[in-house]
Parts: C-alpha cells; sequence; structure tokens
C-alpha cells in the first residue's frame, strides 16, 4: 500500500513540475478534431468519526483520489451549424493505482472499472442537441451541480441525484434565456425494467448574473421521484448558490413520505484565491432510513480554499462534516462502505490537502 502511495505522489508531483502540461491533439483540421485529455486529482486526508462499524478504527489518514480521468473525445462540423462528436472517459483511482471509481459507486450501476462517460452526440445553434450514451444527467446537471464546487472527493454527496448514467437526452436551443431538456435515462441497468426506465425534464433561465432552474425525475416504480429547484448568483468575485430536492416515494421513509435536501453555498475568489462554504440538510430519523433514494441525512458542512496555480494547476485544502454517516467511506476498500455504520449519528470529519494537474 505505502509503495502505491509513494508511486501516486511521485506521479503527481511530476505533472505538477511540468507546468505545460496541455491536451493532447491527436488530429486537427479546419473542420474536425480528435484530443486525449485528463485531470489527475489527489489528496492527503485525517479522518476521523465517533465511533467506526465493527472491525474499523475510528481515524486513519492516508492517500485519495479525488476523481481522477482520461479521456479521448472527437468532433466534427457538418455545414455552418451541425456537430457530431464523441467521447470516451475512464476513471483512475491514482491512490491506488488502479483504473476504477474512487468512490465505487459506479460498481452500484455496472462494473466500477467501467468509462465514467462514452456517448456521441449531434448539436445545433438552430435545432439544439441530442446525445447518446453513458453521459452526465440532466437532472443533476440543474439541481444539483450549482452547488457541486468542491475540490476534494466530498464534494457533491449532498444530494438524492445520480450522476452518470446512460441515456438519451434532447436539449433545446436558448430562447433570450430559457432552454429546456428531457431525457430517457438507464437508472437501474436491467431488473426486469425497460432499458430507459426513468425520464427526468428539466428547465433553465439564465440572464446576467441570475440562473435558475427547476427538475423532475419520474422513476418506473415511483420510490425515487424527484422534483429539484435550484437558483444561483454571481457578482464581481462573489458566487451563491442553492438548492432544495424533495423524494417523492410511494413507501414511508422514516415517518416521513416525503423527504427534503436543501444546500445553501457561497463562494469569494480574490486574485488566485477562492474560499468557499456550504451547508447541507438531510430529512430523515437515525438509523432507520429504509428507502434507498434517500442517500442524504443530517446536517452536512464544507469549507474549502483553493489556490489556482496556473491554467492547469490547482492547490487545495477541504474541511467536510457529516452529522450522519453516508459519505465517508472505509479506507482501502472493495466497495462502498461507510467508516461508521450507514445513516447513523457519526460526526465524522476530514481534513484534506491536495492538488489537481488538468491537461
Amino acid at each position: 500500500m505505502y509503495n502505491n502511495q509513494l508511486k501516486s505522489l511521485l506521479f503527481l508531483a511530476g505533472l505538477i513540475s511540468f507546468t505545460n502540461v496541455s491536451a493532447v491533439t491527436v488530429y486537427s483540421s479546419e473542420d474536425s478534431s480528435v484530443d486525449v485529455y485528463g485531470s489527475v486529482r489527489l489528496q492527503v486526508e485525517d479522518v476521523s468519526v465517533d465511533q467506526a462499524r465493527a472491525g474499523e478504527d475510528d481515524s486513519y489518514n492516508g492517500l485519495r483520489d479525488a476523481y481522477s480521468r482520461f479521456g479521448i473525445k472527437a468532433s466534427t462540423a457538418i455545414g455552418d451549424d451541425i456537430t457530431l462528436g464523441a467521447k470516451i472517459e475512464v476513471p483512475y483511482n491514482l491512490a491506488e493505482l488502479k483504473a476504477e471509481d474512487p468512490t465505487f459507486f459506479e460498481g452500484f450501476y455496472k462494473q466500477n472499472n467501467g468509462p465514467r462517460l462514452y456517448n456521441v452526440y449531434a448539436s445545433s445553434k438552430k435545432y439544439g442537441s441530442v446525445t447518446f450514451g453513458k453521459q452526465w444527467l440532466a437532472y443533476y446537471n440543474n439541481i444539483s451541480y450549482p452547488v457541486d464546487y468542491f475540490s476534494s472527493i466530498y464534494t457533491g454527496y449532498a444530494t438524492h441525484a445520480s450522476f452518470r448514467r446512460e441515456a438519451l437526452t434532447y436539449t433545446s436551443p436558448t430562447f433570450s434565456g430559457f432552454s429546456g431538456t428531457i431525457s430517457g435515462v438507464d437508472l437501474t441497468d436491467g431488473g426486469g425494467t425497460s432499458y430507459l426506465d426513468t425520464m427526468q425534464y428539466a428547465a433553465s433561465y439564465a440572464k446576467g448574473a441570475f440562473a435558475f432552474a427547476l427538475a423532475y425525475q419520474d422513476t418506473h416504480d415511483d420510490r425515487a421521484d424527484l422534483i429539484g429547484v435550484s437558483a444561483s448568483y454571481t457578482t464581481g468575485p462573489w458566487r451563491f448558490a442553492s438548492k432544495v430536492e424533495q423524494l417523492k416515494s410511494n413507501s414511508s421513509v422514516d415517518e416521513n413520505k416525503d423527504p427534503l435536501v436543501y444546500n445553501v453555498y457561497g463562494s469569494y475568489t480574490v486574485n488566485q484565491w477562492t474560499l468557499k462554504a456550504m451547508y447541507a440538510n438531510g430529512d430523515g430519523k437515525e438509523g432507520k432510513n429504509d428507502e434507498a433514494g434517500a442517500f442524504f441525512i443530517g446536517d452536512s458542512y464544507q469549507l474549502g480554499i483553493d489556490y489556482q496555480y496556473s491554467d492547469k494547476i490547482k492547490f487545495f485544502a477541504d474541511y467536510f462534516y457529516e452529522e450522519n454517516s453516508y459519505a465517508i467511506a472505509t479506507h482501502n476498500n472493495d466497495s462502498f462502505e461507510t467508516l461508521a455504520d450507514y445513516q447513523t449519528k457519526s460526526n465524522g470529519t476530514v481534513f484534506s490537502v491536495g492538488a489537481r494537474v488538468d491537461f
């Protein structure tokens, strides 16, 4: 394990020292291009919980990958208005030197070492865009992403949403700031359901400093229907964002049939520094949440600071707190398993310092 950690640190240090890191253009012409790209992200973390699950220590420190990935993308223009493209992107757990998702969430869908993304698309300013394949989902993009702005691996957990799935998605052109999206999603990958078993609908509006979105997820069995709203405001160095989500379920969830999640986020940028803070709360009753859709309950806080050393290199520090166990995982496991028993009171904390290199 320690050899892997040393190799990971040496690899990251080598990339940071190579300050002219950039995407590799495999092919380029007037109308077409093929590019290889990547993002290497690694953090050193100190983790503790009040009481770990049986067989685990209450604290640990070590390396954790923060969503490193490598990909290749291609695009070609057809006439003046239509672009065709394709992308494939694979995860890489730099801390373990393995091609896998460091959260192990991908394993809930298909293989944990499978691609993060693989899709083809056609886009037009006049007609909108169509994307088919594994992609970032419409509900997440409109509702969860506006508050998913931290640099550590613990970003984005306080939501009911799934991040990436296979889907067929249409997004309209933007008219006077308004845009709409409709998407058929393979949320469950089988289990007797149709391929595109879930529908997602989103509407967004952006003008000047303001952005607003509303989205709805309609699942095949109504057990994880979601409705969410988000808003953001950017003025000078300040950015503020919030979201509210409600899980609409046909079964009781901790005596709360429709649990809510809400988040409030703010950041301030000065020169190369960005300070970030977020508070999140999820409805639910400790240790008795039997609804898989209600992933997050209790209070959660996050503080972060980024230093943008160059266009391609960023250093970050992060503090994460969870009242009830939902995001802090055991160290170097082969599947997602919380360090404290899932959704029980844990008062878990993580201090992390890391770096990110994009190319």
